[in-house]
């Protein structure tokens, strides 16, 4: 009898040194499932599916290559869950250019200046500038694994 009390007071001792070793892996995975039910999104640097951690779900990748941004029902770019938008690059089309001119002063001897010369001048525009390519339109960001549970 006095070896059963050995071990079983040796039990109740770790269990004070080490609780969690204790704790029904069921009693985990119920935690686990109310903190991140159906719709939830878990964010992390391990590359390794929710499920196969966590022992419970169905978990699909998502938001790849994407940022989150907070609902805002006062704005139609924000105004659903899910709904995705922007673009990493952009090129701007002649509305969006600054308002601006090029213009230049012209003597008659045939070079620029901005002073004339006594030959006369004019008044002219350079003409078109700029190569109309892509701007880079990123936000600082991090790189993490998004997982969405579905079921």
């Amino acid at each position: 009898m006095k070896d059963f009390q050995d071990v079983n007071q040796n039990s109740v001792n770790n269990q004070v040194k080490y609780p969690l070793d204790y704790v029904s892996q069921e009693v985990i995975r119920t935690l686990l499932n109310s903190v991140y039910p159906i719709g939830s999104i878990f964010t992390t640097v391990n590359p390794i599916e929710p499920n196969t951690q966590f022992g419970f779900g169905t978990w699909t990748a998502f938001g790849a290559g994407r940022v989150m941004v907070g609902y805002d029902s006062t704005q139609t770019e924000f105004d659903t869950v899910e709904e995705t938008g922007g673009a990493k690059t952009h090129t701007l089309d002649l509305t969006e250019i600054p308002s601006h001119s090029h213009g230049g002063v012209w003597n008659n001897a045939g070079g620029t200046s901005n002073m004339g010369s006594g030959g006369g001048s004019q008044v002219g525009d350079t003409g078109a500038v700029g190569g109309g390519q892509a701007h880079n339109n990123l936000q600082p960001y991090i790189v993490v694994y998004m997982w969405k549970r579905t079921a």
